[in-house]
């Protein structure tokens, strides 16, 4: 952190609004790095760690995890395993659980199974994403600490076979000397020795609790005494062998717990670096997860950082005011470098310069700012404050000399990229002097080009501001109703002294008011009436302001609202088109099923039927009754061509890719002879052009006719139709076959013969298992042997 800031960071209570994010910590490291933040050194680096926020801001508000459970720092265990020091069982533990809890984060942001779909996880954007891919992966090594060492720090009897020996041996020993002991407490010519009939543990070994007076003749060895010494604690020579083997198989279990544990502790040294980048990744993702939790609970946003020395604060809030303030809007170095603030005292103006700076600070150290947007933080270079009591007994210096050296050291190293912060200046001395020190120290600072924030109530100031360029008032307004602050900054006004109108809400005397008024004299109540008329238009036009915005505001959702309806009718528009089609189209199939119906029922032959002026006319008839049942007006074609169709004209029917006559004309609609097929298609798929009516050959073979639809051809005999589908896809046949159903149907055939080959029969299966329920298909057959066998379908038509 530059010492340039150092001042700064004291003086705008810097480290109290970090306090407040070390709070939001889940662990000690992630709290040990975010007491330790301080400002970047360069905009670039500060940027990133706003942009590395505002991802981690984004991952949290959708519902992501970055708590880490509280674990412990674990990089002083690294340094000791490195330099050979075995370590212990509990601290072996605390660096699987480091590990396991980072593992956890990276799972909760980008989890290797889960059984939520995607787009219920919370995702990672950039740089929050590049952060986490950092950690090492070191699941071999907490595998191995889990397996040998319990949640408690007990090395587990499975962490080696020869543990698992020693232990099972310990306890079969336990089992034998506590039998024995117990066996002792029950013989009646020992039991009347003992002073209770119990089985103890002194010093390691099992014994008994003999009465004083019978020490010597209990056969065993003392071990321990009573407090009272009434009763001593004697192990049994039955059982002073056995003890002395539990106590060499515990020394060989101690010996077996040192290698095991060394063991481990190499492999913690063997993953030192993997363990030190992923300690370092746990603390920082602590706590860019405790700023992102603090910017979420204080509305925080992420600044614009500008090159420019410049400032803008939009809405900002001063992240350490426990009252509902009014937002601060204010900036410098924009229109002007310099802003003079003036007002009544406990207006607000001290929070407003210390906003300012802290803002800039928290920019800086990549916090984003309790701000709205339009929020912008230029790079200054050094930051100098000079705010409250200045005074030092240690120096001997009164609270003016004290001020002058703060000043002195904010001008001393200033440039056109420093920001210079002063809370009323020049005070403490008399108010002419001090008023022109203060201008002449804000001369100074423009001539290096810095930008400048100061606060007075000096009257010679607000007129310095109004007259020169560069330099602009502001002051906090006050409620003249009620004399009471309104904590809102306005640019452009200097503010009223007000001690006239307090004085008389206070009821002081009116002669001695009206006196002190007279001793004012005429030209600083010309300034004092000038700045209330300042003031009095600026409450003015900030009341329009006010209601300009609200009649936006209003006119805003208006057009939404008519933007919405708009939407509504246009929803319901097309609701109603599809529902029309879908009726408009079950008369069709139904006029057509009539028309079948009566050409079944004739006494003609159905293969020499043809649709006639009737028929036709019922199909017109049925299509206008629907239109005028749904409301539908009617509408000519839009091709040209097409509304100027007569009967008898030779066309070219798009979607058959074929010629044909026209035979009837309807209202949308006409009937096109193609062939021997006739077949009821829009007037929007005929087209007058006649040079498209050659429909090239198949590279198969198959025969082609311009006077048939494409894939489909007349057969000399008058009751066969035939198309051939070879070479296409089960699902480009499918439209085609059926087409050919409805064009055969109405032509009055008994017959459609369906060439679709051998090939796989993939083809062949599939058109039969799409006729075999097929409404207009009585039967099907396979062609003979001659006609083309297993590659010819033949369907008879009802």
């Amino acid at each position: 952190m530059p010492d340039k800031h150092e001042h700064a960071l004291r003086a705008l209570e810097f480290d109290d609004v970090v306090a407040q994010i070390a709070a939001k910590t889940t662990c000690e490291p992630g709290k040990r790095a975010i007491l330790a933040m301080r400002p970047l050194a360069t905009r670039e680096q500060a940027d990133e760690e706003q942009t590395l926020v505002e991802d981690a801001i984004a991952f949290v508000q959708a519902g992501g995890d970055i708590a880490l459970g509280g674990v412990s720092d674990i990089s002083e265990l690294i340094a000791r395993a490195e330099k050979g020091a075995t370590i212990s069982g509990i601290e072996l533990r605390a660096i699987a659980e480091a590990e396991r809890a980072l593992r956890s984060v990276a799972a909760n942001v980008a989890p290797e199974r889960s059984s939520r779909p995607a787009d219920a996880l919370a995702r990672p954007r950039g740089a929050f994403k590049a952060l986490l891919a950092r950690r090492q992966d070191t699941r071999d090594l907490v595998r191995k600490i889990d397996d040998a060492i319990e949640p408690e720090g007990r090395v587990a009897d499975a962490a080696s076979p020869e543990l698992a020996r020693i232990r099972r041996q310990q306890r079969v020993l336990h089992d034998e000397i506590r039998d024995r002991c117990a066996a002792i407490t029950r013989n009646a010519s020992t039991a009347k020795m003992l002073s209770e009939p119990v089985v103890t543990v002194r010093a390691g070994r099992y014994v008994v609790p003999v009465r004083k007076e019978f020490a010597g003749e209990f056969p065993g060895v003392v071990h321990d005494e009573s407090s009272s010494g009434s009763t001593v604690y004697v192990e049994p020579l039955a059982s002073v062998e056995a003890n002395n083997r539990l106590r060499a198989l515990e020394s060989a279990e101690e010996r077996e717990i040192a290698r095991i544990l060394a063991q481990l502790t190499s492999f913690v040294a063997s993953k030192r670096e993997e363990l030190r980048i992923n300690a370092a990744l746990l603390a920082r993702l602590d706590a860019v997860g405790a700023v992102a939790r603090w910017g979420t609970a204080h509305a925080a946003l992420r600044p614009a950082l500008n090159e420019r020395a410049m400032l803008r604060i939009v809405g900002g809030r001063h992240p350490l005011l426990t009252r509902t303030a009014t937002p601060l809007d204010v900036e410098v170095g924009i229109d002007f470098d310099a802003l003079v603030i003036s007002g009544p005292n406990m207006g607000g103006k001290s929070v407003a310069l210390k906003t300012m700076g802290l803002f800039c600070l928290l920019a800086y150290s990549g916090v984003p700012v309790p701000a709205q947007p339009g929020t912008e933080i230029g790079w200054f270079d050094r930051i100098a404050c000079v705010l409250g009591d200045e005074q030092s007994i240690a120096q001997n210096l009164s609270s003016f000399s004290a001020h002058l050296e703060a000043l002195r050291g904010a001008l001393e190293g200033a440039s056109k990229d420093s920001l210079v912060l002063v809370d009323e200046i020049g005070s403490g001395t008399e108010p002419v002097a001090g008023a022109a020190l203060a201008q002449a120290f804000i001369e100074a600072l423009l001539a290096v080009g810095a930008r400048i924030v100061v606060t007075t109530h000096y009257t010679q100031l607000k007129v310095f501001a109004a007259a020169t360029e560069r330099v602009a008032n502001a002051s906090m307004l006050f409620d003249a109703g009620t004399n009471a602050p309104t904590y809102i900054l306005a640019l452009g006004v200097p503010g009223q002294s007000l001690a006239f109108p307090l004085a008389r809400a206070l009821r002081l005397p009116a002669p001695m008011i009206a006196r002190a008024e007279a001793l004012l004299g005429e030209e600083g109540r010309r300034l004092e009436s000038a700045f209330e008329g300042l003031a009095a238009e600026r409450a003015e036009l900030r009341k329009r302001q006010f209601e300009l915005e609200a009649l936006r505001a209003q006119t805003g959702r208006l057009e939404k609202q008519l933007v919405d309806q708009a939407a509504a009718f246009e929803r319901e528009r097309k609701q109603f088109e599809n529902r029309a089609a879908v009726v408009l189209d079950d008369a069709v199939r139904q006029v057509r099923a009539e028309l079948m119906e009566r050409a079944a029922q004739s006494g003609e032959s159905r293969r020499r039927q043809r649709v006639g002026s009737a028929p036709g006319a019922d199909l017109d008839k049925t299509l206008e009754d629907m239109r005028k049942s749904l409301g539908l007006q009617h509408a000519a074609p839009d091709d040209p061509a097409a509304r100027q169709l007569r009967q008898g004209d030779r066309v070219h029917v798009r979607s058959f890719g074929a010629p044909g006559v026209v035979s009837e004309l309807y209202d949308r609609d006409a009937l096109v002879t193609m062939g021997s097929v006739r077949v009821v298609v829009p007037r929007s798929e005929l087209s007058a052009d006649l040079s498209a009516n050659v429909v090239p050959e198949r590279s198969s073979g198959a025969r082609t006719s311009t006077a048939r639809p494409q894939g489909v051809e007349a057969s000399d005999a008058a009751n066969l139709t035939e198309i051939d589908v070879r070479g296409m896809r089960v699902d480009e046949a499918m439209p085609i076959v059926d087409k050919a159903l409805d064009s055969a149907s109405l032509a009055g055939a008994d017959q459609l013969r369906i060439i679709h080959g051998k090939g796989t029969g993939q083809l062949g299966k599939g058109i039969r298992e799409f006729l075999r329920d097929h409404a207009q298909v009585a039967g099907l057959t396979q062609a003979g042997d001659r006609e083309g066998g297993s590659g010819v379908t033949i369907v008879t038509l009802r």
